[in-house]
Parts: C-alpha cells; structure tokens; sequence
C-alpha cells in the first residue's frame, strides 16, 4: 500500500509531485487499481496530447492537459467537480455556499460547478473563462486574497 502515492516508469524532478513515489516496470503500472494516471511529457505541447487522445481513441476517460508536461487522465464522469459534489452533499452544505479556485485545465469542471468559480492570475485564458472571476497570481498571494474575501 502506497499511501498517498504513485508507480511511475521513472522518476519525477524533485519538487513537481508530492507523495511517496515508487518506479516499477512498465507492467507493473496496472497492477492494482489507481484513482488517477498522469502522462508526463516535458518536450510535448498540449495540441499533440490531444492529438494523441483522438489517435488513441481515450473516448471512455476524461482528461485535461495542465501544462505542456502533463496531462490527467481519470474514468468518464469523474472529475474534481463530482468529488466536490459529493463532499457538498455529505456535509449538507447549499449550492449557492461553494467557491472553488484553480489554474488548470483539469479545474475547469470544477470551476464552472462552484457557485463562485475563481481562476488564478497566472491561469490561461481557456481557465480564466471559466471561472466566474480572476484572483491574483501565487506569487501575488492570490489564494490569500480569495480567502480574506471569503470572511
């Protein structure tokens, strides 16, 4: 039991992914079930992994490109927002009650499901049109700047 962890192929660079990381065989990647399958590609550009999901015919996932070196691919259906939503329910929370924040394309159904959806300064364009309204960048203490709004 991995924990909060990953089988990789080979490492990531230190810093770019938290957890316990384990590097096995290729086979080895789906010995067991995951919850999540990150493809990671620094040279690639979001156009050829798309690309590569219609080559491949990925119609039965979700997915969505990060950045240049990462795309998160997840089983149909789920996503950040349909966890959120199952969370909401559980804890009896209203619709009109959620906010959320990111900068990702994989956020963009999690933006658009929150009563207030906001995109990160630093988020391309595709993010920010999804969200309701734009925070400041990290580096800006964007984050820090919806949290104060929110009391």
């Amino acid at each position: 039991d991995l924990g909060v962890g990953f089988r990789m192929t080979d490492r990531f660079p230190e810093g770019e992914l938290e957890g316990v990381h384990v590097v096995v065989p290729l086979e080895d990647l789906w010995s067991s079930e995951v919850t999540r399958v990150i493809v990671r590609s620094p040279e690639s550009t979001p156009e050829r992994f798309h690309e590569l999901v219609e080559r491949l015919g990925l119609d039965d996932v979700t997915y969505a490109v990060g950045w240049s070196a990462w795309m998160d691919l997840a089983p149909l259906g789920v996503s950040k927002a349909t966890a959120l939503e199952q969370v909401r329910r559980r804890v009896h929370v209203q619709p009109h009650r959620t906010v959320a924040m990111g900068d990702g394309r994989n956020d963009l159904e999690m933006l658009r499901w929150a009563a207030r959806g906001v995109a990160m300064g630093h988020a391309d364009d595709v993010v920010k049109a999804a969200a309701d309204e734009v925070t400041g960048p990290v580096h800006e203490d964007g984050a820090a700047q919806l949290l104060k709004s929110l009391l």
